[in-house]
């Protein structure tokens, strides 16, 4: 007789280093929020000898990146959804990677990986170069995933043949004793972000807590 699972997510939080920027859930202005965190950004970066006009520039470019992931999380409506992203050098304007956490009611692992194996069979937009299977655990609990890399084709600019590949990785954290899980999905600028993606999100893991409760 198999045991019942009695435990739910109640809260979770990841804790990141520095380079990665928190990006708030239901933000009244967008745009107000991005430009005033790439400014902190910038200028706490400008030990790189940037003129002024280059650090503002700069933090333009940044603010604009920033205002599109965080519009994408307000129009998500997430109550419970994570996101982050990387920027190691704010002076470049550039984020290099994203991260979003959203807990899962009642998805059990076999269940998780069954949904992954399916959409890697049937997606359209991107034809897939590349997909590896991930386990592990953490402290926060068993890991399982796929790292992805994804290919489409360039700009016709590029000639013909040529095709841009996206770096990503998807990953279940299931907690011991739990009927619920946190899924975790990130996505890197470019193939050569993170000298092993898979392995970087792994251990960004440690740094997540979940709580959970015996459900009624």
């Amino acid at each position: 007789m198999n045991d019942v699972v009695t435990r739910g997510i109640v809260e979770f939080e990841l804790s990141l280093p520095d380079e990665w920027l928190v990006v708030p859930s239901g933000l009244p202005d967008v745009g107000e929020w991005s430009r005033a965190a790439a400014s902190d950004l910038v200028r706490g970066a400008t030990a790189a000898g940037l003129a002024d006009a280059q650090v503002a520039d700069a933090a333009d470019v940044l603010a604009e990146q920033l205002s599109d992931v965080a519009a994408v999380v307000r129009e998500a409506g997430i109550v419970s959804l994570q996101t982050a992203v990387l920027v190691r050098r704010p002076e470049t304007g550039v984020v290099d990677a994203m991260i979003t956490l959203v807990a899962q009611q009642g998805l059990a692992l076999e269940q998780f990986t069954a949904s992954l194996a399916h959409g890697v069979e049937t997606t359209d937009q991107f034809g897939v170069v590349h997909a590896g299977e991930i386990t592990g655990s953490a402290e926060a609990g068993e890991l399982a995933g796929v790292h992805l890399l994804l290919g489409s084709e360039a700009d016709p600019g590029l000639g013909s043949g040529v095709e841009m590949l996206e770096e990503r990785v998807v990953l279940g954290v299931f907690p011991p004793g739990s009927r619920d899980m946190v899924e975790v999905t990130a996505i890197a600028r470019s193939v050569g972000t993170f000298d092993d993606m898979p392995q970087a999100m792994v251990d960004l893991l440690g740094g997540l807590v979940i709580e959970t409760e015996v459900l009624s």
